[in-house]
């Protein structure tokens, strides 16, 4: 019974994804793709990697070498995307709605998953709270996701996984991060608190 409701769940999202990369030609406009070529870039390691680095440094010396384990957590992230598109091996959209060369497989996307890890990330090492964190990641992963579908290299589901698999992995260098600081401070406690003994 569950592997039926999977398999029309995929189905149904197989049609929706078909759909709108079938209908994707009428809305193109020079601008838009100009738009959307720009948006795109933002994911690039050339601007990526710069804000990260600023953002663990700020962070390493404001709260310390903890706060920063979330940006720093995001090149570990990328490569085990990398890693999951290989096994998941998804083609992407055929190839004459191509308006840029894309690279490896479709799913998840690595232009959305790269924008919301990289904005998710930075949030929470500024100490922005759990909800806007997140709302910084959807804005960011819905923006960059949208130019990729709009240039026709991502299936609107690829920007999808993308997001979820983002959205996991900051949850979880979160609370990597969190547990330390307790772990840290029990420690501290421990190591200045009197011994006590029965009389």
């Amino acid at each position: 019974m569950a592997a039926d409701a999977d398999r029309v769940v995929m189905e149904t999202l197989g049609r929706a994804d078909r759909a709108a990369m079938a209908a994707l030609p009428a809305w193109r406009r020079t601008g838009l793709v100009r738009v959307a070529c720009a948006v795109s870039d933002l994911a690039e390691p050339a601007v990526v990697g710069p804000v990260l680095t600023a953002v663990v440094l700020v962070a390493a010396r404001r709260g310390g070498w903890r706060v920063a384990i979330v940006p720093a957590a995001v090149p570990a992230a990328l490569a085990a995307r990398r890693r999951l598109a290989a096994v998941i091996a998804r083609s992407r959209p055929p190839e004459d709605l191509w308006l840029t060369e894309p690279e490896g497989f479709s799913l998840p996307s690595r232009h959305t998953t790269t924008a919301a890890l990289t904005a998710g990330a930075c949030a929470a090492a500024l100490g922005v709270r759990a909800g806007r964190r997140r709302g910084v990641t959807v804005l960011a992963a819905a923006g960059v996701g949208a130019s990729r579908v709009y240039l026709g290299v991502h299936w609107p589901t690829d920007v999808l996984a993308g997001w979820l698999f983002a959205e996991a992995w900051i949850t979880a260098a979160g609370g990597l991060a969190g547990w330390l600081t307790g772990w840290q401070t029990d420690a501290g406690q421990a190591a200045v608190s009197p011994c006590s003994s029965a009389g």
